[in-house]
C-alpha cells in the first residue's frame, strides 16, 4: 500500500484536530482503494462519527476552516492552507440513506459506526476506511467492513451487500457507476451484479440527464484515467459491453445503435489536437448515424454546444470521407482537426479488423494537403480581396452582390490548384468569372 498520499501535512493537520476534540476520523472510498493498487488518489473524502456542527465548533480558531455545505446531509467541506497550497477534503457524518427514487436520498439518519455508514456505499472496493493518525510512524490498517479486500485480490466488483438488489433498487446511477468502474479498474462486475443491474435498468430513467452524461464521459475516457494500470479487457469496449448486457444502453443513447467495430475501435482511438476527447469518442462510436440523431442525443444529455458541434463535425467528416464524397475544397471549409479525427477514426477501425483502406488513405491525403502551406485555408488568406473587385463589376456592368461568390470560386480554384495564389493571375480569372455575370 501506498502510504505516502495519508502522511501529507493538511491530511495530518486534520488529525490533530480531529484527535484533540476526541473524534476519529477516517479517510473512505477511492483514495484508500487507489492507494491499495498503487494509483494516484487527488480526491479524499473524509468521514467519522461526529456530527456536522460538532466538527464546525472544534474547528473554529484551528488551521481548518469548515463550509457547512449540506449539513442536512452530514457534509462539511474541511479546507486547510500551508506551504504547499489550498487543500479541501469533503467531511460526511456516519450515516444511513433513505431513498424514494431517482440519485438524491431523500433523508439520512445519522449512526455511529463506519460499519452502519459502509452499508450506504455502493461498491466494496468503495467502502475502505483507513484510520487517521496523528503519529506519521504509526502503521496504516485498512478497516473492511463488506469485504472490499476479497474482492480486490479477486479483481472483482461486487455491492457492499451480498444481494445488490439491496444497492441498486435505491440508485439507478450505480448502474452506470459498476460500468464505469469496470473499465476504469479493470474488475469484472459479479453475476450477481450483472443480473441486478438489467433488472432495475429501468431506474436510469429517473437520473438527471446531466449525471447520466457525467458518468458516461468517465467511462468513455476510462482508457486515459490509469495509463500505468494493465487490464485484461480494452477498459472501453469493457464498458459499453456492461452497458449493452444490463439493457442499460437505450437509456443513455436511445435509438443510437450499438456496433461492435466501432466499439474495439475505441481502444485505438485517440482524439487529435483541437477536439474534445469525448466528442471524437462519440463520432467515432456512431459512424453510421446521422450527424442530426447524434446531435439530438448529446443535446438531450446535456453536452455543451462545443462538444456537440464538435462531434457533428467529426462525423460528418468521417461519413463524408468514407463515402467518397469529400472534396478537397470540402475539407478546406472544414479544417484540419475534423479531418484529422477521419484519419484517426479510420485508421483505429483498421486496427480493429475493418477491411477496406481506400477511406484512410483519402484521409490521410486530405490531412497532408491541409498541411501545405500553398493551400489558402480561409477566404481572406487570397491575394485579392472584394475591393480588389470593385472595378472590374464598375467596368463590367456587374452586380456588387457577385463579388462574394466570384471570391469563393476564385478560392475553390486555387486550392484546386487550377489557378495560382497570385494577385494578377487572379483578378485575370475574376474578370472572366465576371464577365458571364448577370448585369445589373
Amino acid at each position: 500500500m501506498n502510504a505516502a498520499p495519508f502522511r501529507a501535512p493538511w491530511l495530518m493537520t486534520l488529525a490533530q484536530v480531529f484527535a484533540a476534540a476526541g473524534a476519529p476520523l477516517y479517510v473512505v472510498g477511492g483514495a484508500v482503494r487507489n492507494a491499495l493498487m498503487d494509483l494516484p488518489a487527488n480526491d479524499f473524502d473524509v468521514c467519522g462519527s461526529a456530527r456536522p456542527e460538532q466538527v464546525a465548533a472544534f474547528c473554529e480558531g484551528t488551521d481548518v476552516r469548515t463550509v457547512l455545505r449540506a449539513a442536512h446531509f452530514g457534509t462539511v467541506e474541511l479546507h486547510v492552507a500551508d506551504e504547499s497550497g489550498r487543500h479541501m477534503a469533503e467531511y460526511t457524518t456516519f450515516r444511513v440513506d433513505s431513498y424514494r427514487c431517482g440519485h438524491q436520498p431523500i433523508a439520512v439518519h445519522f449512526a455511529d459506526t463506519l460499519e452502519v455508514d459502509a452499508l450506504r456505499r455502493d461498491f466494496s472496493i468503495n467502502a475502505l476506511y483507513l484510520p487517521l493518525s496523528i503519529d506519521p510512524s504509526a502503521p496504516m490498517e485498512v478497516l473492511d467492513p463488506t469485504g472490499g479486500l476479497v474482492h480486490m485480490r479477486q479483481r472483482v466488483l461486487h455491492t457492499v451487500t451480498v444481494d445488490p438488489d439491496q444497492v441498486l433498487k435505491d440508485d439507478g446511477l450505480r448502474i452506470l457507476r459498476a460500468a464505469r468502474f469496470q473499465a476504469e479498474l479493470g474488475f469484472m462486475p459479479s453475476t450477481a451484479l450483472l443480473c441486478s443491474a438489467a433488472k432495475y435498468a429501468p431506474l436510469l430513467n429517473d437520473i438527471a440527464p446531466e449525471r447520466l452524461r457525467d458518468e458516461l464521459t468517465k467511462l468513455l475516457l476510462s482508457d486515459a484515467k490509469y495509463p500505468t494500470l494493465h487490464r485484461n479487457v480494452p477498459p472501453i469496449a469493457a464498458g459499453l459491453a456492461t452497458l449493452c448486457r444490463t439493457g442499460s444502453w437505450p437509456y443513455l443513447f436511445g435509438a443510437l445503435v450499438p456496433n461492435e467495430t466501432a466499439i474495439a475501435a475505441t481502444s485505438f482511438y485517440h482524439a487529435p489536437d483541437g477536439l474534445p476527447p469525448i466528442s471524437g469518442k462519440l463520432a467515432l462510436l456512431f459512424f453510421n448515424e446521422q450527424p442530426a440523431s447524434l446531435a439530438e442525443r448529446m443535446t438531450l444529455l446535456r453536452y455543451s454546444v462545443r462538444e456537440t458541434e464538435a462531434a457533428i463535425a467529426a462525423l460528418t467528416a468521417m461519413r463524408g470521407i468514407d463515402s467518397g464524397s469529400i472534396t478537397l475544397m470540402d475539407a478546406v471549409r472544414m479544417g484540419m482537426v475534423p479531418v484529422s479525427h477521419a484519419e484517426a477514426a479510420l485508421k483505429a477501425f483498421s486496427q480493429a479488423g475493418e477491411t477496406g483502406n481506400v477511406a484512410l488513405e483519402k484521409a490521410s491525403a486530405l490531412r497532408l494537403a491541409l498541411q501545405d502551406e500553398s493551400v489558402p485555408k480561409r477566404l481572406k488568406d487570397l491575394a485579392i480581396r472584394g475591393d480588389d473587385l470593385l472595378p472590374l463589376c464598375r467596368r463590367l456592368n456587374c452586380p456588387v452582390k457577385a463579388i462574394g461568390p466570384t471570391l469563393d470560386t476564385l478560392w475553390q480554384s486555387v486550392v484546386e490548384k487550377q489557378v495560382p495564389n497570385e494577385r494578377s493571375r487572379l483578378l485575370s480569372h475574376a474578370e472572366t468569372l465576371l464577365s458571364i455575370a448577370p448585369p445589373h
